[in-house]
């Protein structure tokens, strides 16, 4: 819920445009990061984001895409350039260009080999996560029944992320897998994109625990626009972004709000087709992301299905009554805070 007096937001588009915008999830593959994209990029006031560059896959087909995307962001004349750290946040803010970040949805590419990791540490890799929905070396996805926790080789992985620098990501990582990286990382960790238990009842969404214990050992959670996430009727009929700002609400009175953050997991639309859906929901029918009649009208709610939508979220949550200050940090500077303590950067540039 917002922060009681202080004053609303009369010119919701002028703050985004003014703001910090760091999304800690765009989900656009290669094939379509094209001029429509980079328009799309452009008109979401998007500042930086975290990429899923590797939904999953092995180490070598992960170096691929991570040497496919820096060709096509050199291509961008700089519009778009791959950052390393918050200095490219800052530099990105100052020049009105867009830092893409490298991430992973599943530590598959890691394998057992740890390695791997500090390569593509090097190759750019900042964002990581543990499982996606299935079970890895490293834990249970959310989409194991067997809600297993974290392996041996799991907990290894997870202390070297911290030293390495590399955020994690329990977006997609089952429940107890969930709790036990919360509490065995020596830094913050991340919920990227996921909804709320408290609203639909998915493996997929995260319970109150888990919101409450991310935000006690200092994490952040960003709510990915996905209607089915976020509302039972999500898959059924319309619904629009009100759903989206009762779900941050409920996040603001639970974890507070120094740890909401935005992460649309929106990539650009073209990517959806009836076929690849339908594909989706047979191997991970715990996903409420379509119905079994793979309406794409209905995935996202109204007005938020592509990444040029983001300034909706400032406006829809500037009409709940959320300050300049609280929107400023759900936007953007609760996770550049974040990743200050992850990345052992200094949050603001000393010569600032």
């Amino acid at each position: 819920m917002p922060t009681a007096s202080r004053p609303t937001v009369t010119d919701p588009a002028a703050l985004h445009r003014d703001s910090v915008v760091f999304n800690a999830l765009d989900c656009t593959p290669l094939k379509w990061a094209d001029e429509t994209y980079l328009a799309k990029l452009a008109a979401s006031g998007v500042t930086a984001f975290n990429h899923a560059t590797v939904i999953s896959g092995d180490y070598d087909a992960a170096v691929a895409a991570i040497v496919g995307w820096q060709q096509r962001v050199a291509e961008t004349g700089g519009r778009v350039f791959q950052g390393r750290g918050l200095p490219d946040v800052r530099r990105a803010e100052a020049d009105g260009s867009i830092a893409w970040f490298v991430g992973f949805e599943d530590s598959k590419p890691v394998g057992e080999e740890l390695w791997r990791l500090s390569a593509l540490h090097q190759l750019g890799l900042r964002f990581l996560g543990l499982t996606y929905q299935n079970r890895n070396a490293a834990a249970d996805g959310s989409g194991e029944t067997a809600n297993g926790g974290l392996s041996r080789f799991g907990r290894s992985l997870v202390r070297e992320c911290n030293r390495l620098g590399v955020a994690l990501d329990l977006s997609h990582t089952g429940e107890r897998s969930t709790l036990e990286t919360i509490e065995l990382s020596e830094k913050p960790v991340l919920v990227t994109h996921a909804g709320l238990t408290r609203f639909v009842d998915s493996p997929r969404n995260k319970s109150d625990e888990v919101v409450r214990e991310l935000a006690r050992r200092g994490g952040v959670f960003g709510l990915a626009a996905k209607a089915g996430f976020l509302s039972p009727d999500g898959l059924r009929s319309p619904v629009g972004p009100e759903v989206f700002a009762d779900n941050i609400d409920h996040l603001v009175e639970v974890a507070g709000i120094d740890h909401v953050v935005v992460g649309t997991d929106v990539g650009d639309e073209r990517k959806y087709s009836k076929e690849g859906m339908a594909r989706v929901r047979r191997l991970y029918p715990e996903i409420p992301i379509i119905d079994d009649d793979l309406d794409l009208e209905r995935i996202h709610p109204v007005g938020m299905g592509t990444p040029a939508d983001l300034p909706r979220i400032t406006e829809v949550l500037a009409g709940r009554g959320y300050s300049a200050e609280d929107l400023r940090k759900i936007l953007g500077g609760n996770l550049v805070r974040v990743l200050a303590d992850i990345w052992d950067e200094p949050e603001q540039d000393p010569a600032a």
